[in-house]
């Protein structure tokens, strides 16, 4: 008996570490640290964890609880929306250091030119 009860307490403990109101704040944690330090192993970890809200979205569905569904369906939405601005951020910067990159290529390229021309014999005197 001992022994049922112990399972039951760890399927009980699995299933709340599985609930879509930990994998929201899972993920809201997980998008504040993609915000902070964006990378690929952050963008695929919150990639992830959308995904796995949707499972559970569709489990209370199929469970008929339609309220808990739509609750973290908008959720999900919000989170959604939050890595979008966040993935759109970090393009921006990705995008604003090629720039920054290429204005820094053409300054070098510019002095080197420049370099070149006055250490280079002048050929237009007789």
């Amino acid at each position: 008996m001992r022994k049922i009860l112990a399972l039951l307490a760890v399927a009980a403990g699995l299933a709340a570490c599985d609930s879509p109101g930990r994998t929201v704040q899972t993920t809201k944690a997980q998008i504040t640290a993609f915000q902070a330090n964006p990378d690929s192993a952050k963008q695929a970890a919150v990639e992830e964890s959308l995904a796995r809200l949707d499972l559970q979205v569709g489990e209370l569905e199929k469970k008929g609880d339609t309220i808990q569904a739509d609750l973290f369906r908008r959720q999900a939405a919000s989170l959604r929306s939050d890595f979008q601005a966040a993935k759109m951020s970090k393009a921006i910067n990705d995008a604003k250091k090629a720039i920054e990159g290429i204005g820094d290529a053409f300054k070098e390229a510019g002095k080197t030119i420049g370099e070149a021309l006055k250490s280079s014999p002048d050929t237009n005197q007789p």
